[in-house]
């Protein structure tokens, strides 16, 4: 027997019932007050640049710690267009702005929200892999991201991994963003002020300790705020995120009932016929090891191989844990294969029965010597349908999927309220339309609406209104959405063959008697090409509240 498979007899012949404690480094011990802090940072859509996007956003449980916004996150690939084979599901983040914060065209995605080029891995039992991301970047040193002197020596990849996402343009900051930049917002803001439902142990946080300055003295002894501390207190709080209350658990620690007699049957061939435990070792189900799957062709995502230089670690992707594999909605680093439990697992030959069914996906360059196709060790497609429902139903803490502690956590105001759009438009060279991603809450002296339309630098037109017209009305063939009440004159700035685009920016008072007052919006832009001449927007619908 290879020496691999004979520690991998050997792991599971000590598989625990459960998972032990993760790792905590002496330099970054966990407390309470710590902890606190963390969750309430890690769900506070605040710590991005425009309040629209919180660690949270892209890391839910009941999502099994992905990203339950599918469509939203869809990535063009390496080749830079949509709708073609190299397409990722990744996570949505922000528009793109600038370090004045206007919006700005990039790319691919325009003036829409942004992705990433990877799906979100789940930061549930984050705290057991040796590095994180995808790739691995995200080491066990971690340095302080503001002085570079070495804080935290080993097992620190969650601080180092938690600062990343903070000032990048994609994710959650604007162009340029600093940690000064987050110091004087954290400084500034109410926790939490944008989450709703809010669990009762990060409301008596925040009544014993309501302003961050508190919140960080509480944690650290004084008001500071800096980068280290934030990446601490997020990495203490993902600490406590152990999805080990699985049917397997209990069923490993004694209770026979804990598993249906499927379960039982799909975990004997996920052992044995299938092999599985060759890379997913009980019982955190990964090895913690780099594959290459060859999923998509190498240099889409040369993957760990951008930081080995392993000739198998180019193109190679971190195993991911198997636990709540069965809450995700899309599998794989890039999001190509369908949920377990989806009918199209046996359609789709992106999916990880067809994968593992076929040994690889579409390029066999530098496959993991490992993946052998199911068929070739004797697996029957009715065993392959066992270890898939025993990993999605064996292998998932219900906690998760129903929002329960440690996995609770408040409303989103990005998941809950958003702007109404309706009607129709009419487009020219574009269609004009709003970039809307900022709230809209009472007091928000950085509120901004995007405008965008026309060809190139042009003149637009924003109307607004108090009152919709629904169905909308025809004048002088346009469409038109609201009962005008007055209207601002804009210049687009844009090149030639690109969409103008403006930012308006507007503080909104703090004034609750606004809740209840609808406003309406809807933008018309000089076009050549459109009827007319003129191209107009859908009609926008907002609440201050």
């Amino acid at each position: 027997m290879p020496l691999r498979l004979l520690l991998v007899a050997a792991f599971q012949s000590v598989a625990l019932a459960q998972l032990l404690a993760p790792w905590v480094p002496p330099q970054n011990p966990q407390t309470p007050a710590k902890i606190a802090l963390g969750k309430l940072l890690f769900w506070d859509e605040q710590l991005s640049s425009d309040d629209s996007v919180a660690c949270g956003t892209c890391h839910l449980p009941e999502f099994g710690g992905s990203d339950g916004r599918v469509d939203a996150g869809l990535h063009p690939g390496a080749d830079g267009v949509f709708a073609t084979a190299d397409d990722v599901r990744g996570s949505a983040g922000v528009v793109r702005q600038a370090n004045n914060g206007e919006f700005k065209p990039v790319p691919a995605f325009g003036l829409r929200r942004q992705a990433t080029g990877r799906t979100s891995p789940s930061m549930m039992g984050a705290a057991y892999h040796e590095d994180l991301f995808w790739d691995g970047r995200a080491s066990q040193q971690f340095n302080d991201p503001e002085t570079g002197l070495l804080l935290i020596p080993f097992g620190a990849s969650l601080e180092s991994q938690a600062v990343g996402p903070i000032l990048n343009p994609v994710e959650m900051g604007v162009e340029g963003r600093t940690w000064q930049d987050v110091r004087s917002k954290l400084q500034a803001v109410t926790p939490l002020r944008l989450a709703s439902n809010v669990p009762n142990d990060m409301q008596a946080a925040l009544q014993q300790n309501p302003t961050y300055a508190l919140l960080f003295t509480a944690a650290f002894g004084d008001p500071a705020i800096t980068a280290a501390r934030i990446g601490m207190a997020l990495a203490s709080y993902q600490r406590t995120l152990v999805p080990d209350d699985t049917p397997w658990d209990r069923y490993i620690g004694g209770q026979a009932s804990a598993m249906t007699a499927s379960e039982k049957a799909g975990w004997l061939a996920f052992q044995n016929q299938g092999r599985c435990v060759a890379c997913h070792w009980a019982p955190l189900f990964s090895d913690d090891l780099y594959h290459n799957l060859g999923l998509r062709p190498a240099l889409e995502d040369i993957g760990r191989g951008a930081f080995s230089p392993i000739p198998d670690d180019y193109a190679a992707f971190k195993t991911p844990t198997l636990r709540n594999a069965g809450l995700r909605p899309r599998l794989f680093h890039n999001g190509q294969s369908p949920a377990l439990g989806d009918p199209a697992q046996w359609s789709d030959a992106a999916s990880t029965l067809n994968v593992y069914w076929n040994g690889g996906g579409v390029d066999p360059s530098n496959l993991d010597p490992f993946l052998v196709p199911l068929g070739q060790l004797g697996v029957t497609l009715g065993e392959v349908a066992l270890i898939q429902d025993f990993v999605r139903t064996a292998l998932t803490d219900q906690r998760a999927a129903l929002r329960l502690p440690p996995f609770d956590h408040p409303d989103l105001r990005s998941a809950v309220t958003s702007p109404r759009v309706f009607g129709p438009a009419l487009a020219g060279t574009h269609a004009p339309f709003f970039v809307d991603t900022v709230p809209t809450f009472p007091g928000n002296a950085e509120y901004k609406l995007g405008l965008a339309g026309g060809d190139g630098a042009t003149a637009a037109l924003l109307t607004y209104g108090f009152t919709s017209l629904e169905p909308n009305a025809t004048v002088l063939s346009l469409p038109w959405h609201l009962n005008v009440h007055g209207w601002l004159s804009f210049s687009l700035v844009g090149q030639p063959g690109q969409i103008g685009h403006a930012t308006w920016r507007v503080p909104l008072p703090n004034d609750p008697t606004l809740a209840p007052i609808p406003f309406y919006f809807q933008l018309f832009a000089l076009d050549a090409q459109a009827p007319g001449g003129i191209a107009s927007s859908r009609g926008l619908e907002l609440f201050v509240r």
